[in-house]
């Protein structure tokens, strides 16, 4: 469906800032998942730097992911160039959504599970 109205677009933009939300929910469930499949290693645990890496490579993946879908797909079903614009703004605030979302779900989920897996991607505090 093509795009041509201001109504349209804002229909288009609001779903869009719902869909990012969605998107960084996933994304911090998928974390969850991959870090329970890390297994625990002996002494001393060096475990957590692969769930760290994991940890941000998927939520870098989600959220350029989800910006390039924007701008590739969803952009050329809009006609104008002023209505591009605004969705390119969109896209961009999108991208803000996206990371703040996925960064205070997890690391609230980090906090609360603190001695489980994905809470052992937080570094630890050293004793005195």
């Amino acid at each position: 469906m093509k795009i041509t109205t201001i109504e349209q677009l804002n229909q288009l933009m609001n779903s869009t800032m719902i869909y990012a939300v969605i998107v960084a929910l996933v994304a911090t469930l998928i974390a969850v998942a991959v870090a329970f499949m890390f297994p625990w290693q002996s002494n001393p645990d060096k475990s957590y730097v692969k769930r760290r890496i994991a940890y941000i490579l998927i939520g870098v993946i989600a959220v350029f992911g989800f910006w390039i879908y924007n701008d590739t797909e969803t952009l050329s079903r809009i006609n104008g160039a002023g209505l591009q614009t605004m969705f390119k703004a969109c896209n961009l605030k999108c991208i803000a959504i996206n990371t703040v979302v996925y960064l205070i779900v997890s690391i609230s989920l980090m906090f609360t599970f603190r001695h489980s897996k994905f809470g052992s991607i937080l570094p630890k505090r050293f004793k005195k």
